[in-house]
């Protein structure tokens, strides 16, 4: 997913005759000032009016790609994954373009296509290694770690020191139950990157949770607590926290916001069962 990790970000590439649309431009500027004042729905609104005076500007599919992030934004998948497939037409930054278009098919549960983005992605750009990240997390979907693996090690090669490497890497540690190693990969991530990602200190949580750094894993989950509204797996590993820490009916009420959210109904009521003792 190329959204910048936590945060929202436009890409403008204006030939110089551009700067001659005043209209266009202002409604271009006027989105980014929308942007900057979290009013995405009239962001997405103004990039939308300035393509319909100029349907024709060579700067429209870069346009749609950053409308298409804004709708996927306001969880408006299938406007978004309209926006993403015009833009390919004329991109001037087609991988870009696939992998949110991919990211987004995720989100949508609809991930035969979202492997053929990615597949495309890497015969386009085989140097592209989060490209190999994400497609081994959709073979692990599939249940199939032989190519999640493969890919998993591609990543590696072609970069040892790239972000999406040192995710798998972790990925692969957590598979075989080593969430000391784990840990310590996100932690490295959370120390030594310009943008720290919530789901770090997610992935960072339930590492400590698996080695009974309880203290650990609940300062970790509640310094994302206010991004992780919608995340059933937030819920989840608080309430595994909460239950450590001996508080039963909170813990309760978290596995219960994860089960509404989508969790795993009978792994989630494995865990109430044991709140109930």
């Amino acid at each position: 997913m190329r959204i910048l990790l936590s945060s929202f970000f436009l890409i403008f590439l204006l030939p110089a005759s551009f700067l001659f649309g005043q209209s266009y431009k202002e409604l271009v500027e006027q989105s980014a000032e929308f942007i900057e004042n979290n009013q995405l729905d009239s962001a997405a609104a103004s990039l939308q009016r300035a393509m319909s005076l100029e349907p024709t500007n060579e700067s429209n599919p870069v346009l749609l790609l950053n409308l298409g992030i804004l709708q996927r934004q306001l969880r408006l998948f299938d406007d978004a994954y309209v926006s993403f497939t015009a833009s390919m037409g004329n991109s001037p930054m087609p991988d870009l373009v696939l992998h949110n278009r991919a990211s987004l098919l995720c989100d949508m549960e609809r991930y035969d296509e979202a492997m053929e983005d990615y597949n495309l992605i890497i015969h386009r750009y085989p140097g592209d290694a989060e490209a190999y990240y994400r497609r081994g997390l959709l073979y692990l979907e599939q249940h199939d770690r032989t190519k999640a693996e493969a890919d998993f090690t591609m990543s590696e090669q072609i970069d040892p020191d790239n972000l999406y490497t040192k995710l798998s890497r972790a990925l692969r540690y957590k598979l075989d139950d080593n969430w000391v190693a784990a840990e310590k990969v996100y932690t490295d991530l959370i120390q030594s990157e310009q943008h720290v990602d919530p789901s770090f200190y997610l992935n960072r949580a339930e590492c400590y949770v698996n080695t009974d750094q309880i203290f650990k894993a609940s300062a970790d989950l509640r310094a994302i607590e206010d991004t992780q509204k919608n995340n059933p797996y937030f819920y989840f590993l608080r309430g595994r926290v909460r239950y450590e820490q001996f508080d039963k009916v909170a813990a309760s009420a978290d596995f219960k916001k994860a089960k509404v959210l989508g969790y795993d109904g009978v792994f989630v009521d494995e865990w109430l069962k044991k709140t109930e003792k």
